[in-house]
């Protein structure tokens, strides 16, 4: 009886590893992400799976996350991070006409992060401390982290996170920096939300605040800004 339900056992594994592999469509890692327990970024990370690794993508969750195989484990992947290569996998509408509006949709959200940090975010340079007490790089490496965005922290490597954006072409969730001490210099950086306007935490806030683009201080300290989304 024993050996029978082994054998059921075994069976049922096999079946199972069968037909995970069978309905997988082959998919390549473009950045490196976090393989995560769970559709969330809230959830616990497995490891950090590098860019050019090869995964199969199970299932198109939503319009977010991709839930995946890797080395044996099954978890979810952020869908900006993954390229699939093999077909549409299951789940998934097909076609890249919702791209725009997944970054657009993950934007807002990185700027409902920014403001929720009103009043609650103090300023100190130099300091990564969320969500107490940050510098400008820290709270934006912080808001963006909730949505599985990787930055790092510290302003001289944000300046060359993703890719280059014109003054004229900026869009919501677009990094913009500044100079505040030496003239072209960036050591400052918030989070562009429309209208001519950003979020960052700053001294002149001491904490976290909304400035002008177009007008003031800001606008004549204005160096570059990178899109990451």
């Amino acid at each position: 009886m024993k050996k029978k339900i082994v054998s059921i056992v075994s069976i049922a594994a096999l079946s199972l590893t069968i037909s995970t592999s069978a309905f997988a469509s082959p998919g390549t890692v473009e950045r490196s992400v976090n393989f995560r327990s769970a559709p969330s970024t809230s959830s616990s990370v497995y490891q950090l799976i590098k860019a050019g690794q090869p995964v199969d993508i199970v299932s198109k969750v939503n319009s977010y996350w991709y839930k995946i195989s890797y080395n044996g484990k099954t978890g979810y992947v952020s869908t900006d991070y993954v390229r699939a290569s093999g077909g549409t996998p299951s789940g998934s509408t097909g076609g890249s006409s919702g791209a725009p509006t997944n970054a657009s949709a993950k934007a807002d959200r990185i700027i409902a992060h920014a403001q929720a940090l009103k009043g609650v975010v103090r300023y100190d340079y130099g300091v990564n401390k969320p969500t107490s007490v940050m510098d400008c790089s820290a709270f934006t490496k912080y808001v963006f982290g909730l949505e599985g965005v990787s930055l790092r922290w510290g302003t001289r490597y944000q300046k060359d996170a993703g890719s280059a954006v014109s003054k004229s072409n900026l869009q919501k969730g677009d990094l913009v920096f500044f100079w505040t001490r030496t003239s072209g210099t960036i050591n400052h950086v918030g989070i562009y939300i429309g209208n001519g306007q950003f979020i960052h935490n700053s001294p002149s806030f001491d904490g976290v605040g909304v400035s002008s683009l177009t007008s003031g201080y800001w606008s004549n300290h204005y160096i570059s800004a990178r899109r990451v989304l």
